[in-house]
């Protein structure tokens, strides 16, 4: 019997979900790590190494170059374009360029960036989904975003809701910790963590919120059969009383320390489908707010006929400090399990209504990394 031709893949970034998809492409019988990009200007130490230092202290042969020609010169089936732009709007205006010279090339791209291109019927900027959709069919290439929320979580609330008879209504909640999140500039920009309450950051402004949560309710909405009667968003902070340690430092006290975002459709006049956030430094503050037993959890509520909750931890429940690793991983995860069926597809912009459920290969084998019986939190900083 013939063996299974193996896809090639590479990957354009050298961040956190990048070094993971690197590391989690080693092993699998159904695709094969073929290069790895990174930028020059962010990146320069990087270029020259050998790609599997990144995550893990085992060469793997692939050295990481900063010409994009070398990877395009290989042909691979699909790139994971995994860039870490820190800031939500710059993202998607990076991501979507790249997107488009890749798909021009015939190369099929799946991304863990850019909420326009996961719901491409409810994009806020339609420029990008038409930039990106035309070069799709130029190069006769497929795309295909995904993560954890946006992402995975709907698509879990779309299989509890198959359960119901009638919904009054549909709630999606992170409840994450993020003090073990490396990137201060990350968490301030966007999230407005450690700075003055005072301070707007970028996703307090209600169309930057719509932009990226907005467009999953609409979804959702969509899903269901309905046009929603409107979309309200709300923003609050609590300032911490006391000093938290986090990865990235010292939160003094009159600083953001918890966050509560909620992106909200109404339907025949009532709040339907809610897309909330709830993101702390430290457990235990702001127990007014829904909150959970672990640092981790992406919980669906249905409140209707009948009450249904389903409650995934991200994170294991004695080692907490993995939530950061193990949130990146399953983002990695969402995407590179999806290539097979991606570059299987017809070309254009993908959903998760085009290509089903992804399935990991041979997901039994045994490469996982064990100090002491236990997983290392992340072993890139061991």
């Amino acid at each position: 019997m013939a063996e299974k031709k193996k896809l090639k893949v590479a990957v354009w970034g050298t961040g956190n979900v990048a070094s993971i998809a690197i590391r989690c492409l080693q092993g699998r019988d159904d695709m094969e790590l073929v290069g790895v990009w990174a930028h020059e200007e962010t990146a320069a130490d990087i270029i020259g190494t050998d790609s599997g230092l990144l995550d893990l202290d085992v060469p793997n042969g692939i050295i990481v170059t900063g010409d994009e020609e070398e990877i395009f010169a290989l042909k691979p089936d699909c790139i994971v374009c995994a860039i870490n732009v820190r800031n939500v709007m710059l993202a998607t205006m990076i991501n979507g360029d790249w997107y488009a010279k890749f798909l021009e090339h015939g190369i099929n791209v799946v991304s863990p960036s850019v909420p326009d291109l996961m719901w491409p019927t409810r994009a806020m900027n339609k420029k990008i989904v038409e930039k990106v959709q035309a070069a799709a069919e130029k190069g006769g290439a497929s795309i295909y975003i995904n993560g954890q929320e946006p992402g995975y979580a709907e698509q879990e609330a779309m299989t509890l809701a198959s359960c119901s008879n009638t919904i009054s209504r549909l709630t999606i909640s992170e409840l994450y910790n993020y003090s073990t999140t490396p990137s201060r500039e990350e968490m301030s920009i966007n999230f407005g963590f450690d700075e003055d309450p005072e301070e707007e950051c970028m996703l307090e402004v209600p169309e930057i919120m719509n932009s990226v949560w907005g467009l999953t309710v609409n979804h959702l909405a969509d899903y269901f059969g309905y046009e929603l009667d409107k979309l309200d968003s709300s923003y609050e902070k609590w300032a911490t009383d006391h000093p938290i340690k986090t990865a990235f430092g010292t939160i003094e006290p009159g600083k953001v320390a918890a966050v509560r975002l909620r992106t909200s459709g109404y339907i025949n006049g009532r709040e339907a489908i809610v897309l909330e956030h709830v993101n702390r430094m430290e457990q235990g503050i702001c127990p007014e707010w829904p909150s959970t037993d672990t640092v981790g959890t992406i919980r669906i509520t249905i409140e209707g006929d009948p009450n249904l909750r389903v409650d995934m931890n991200v994170s294991p429940l004695d080692h907490p400090e993995e939530l950061s690793y193990e949130g990146y991983v399953f983002t990695a995860m969402r995407i590179v399990n999806a290539i097979p069926e991606v570059c299987a597809a017809k070309p254009g912009i993908l959903t998760v209504h085009d290509i089903g459920l992804p399935r990991p290969s041979n997901v039994f084998r045994s490469d996982a990394v064990h100090i002491d019986g236990h997983k290392i939190s992340d072993p890139r900083k061991q």
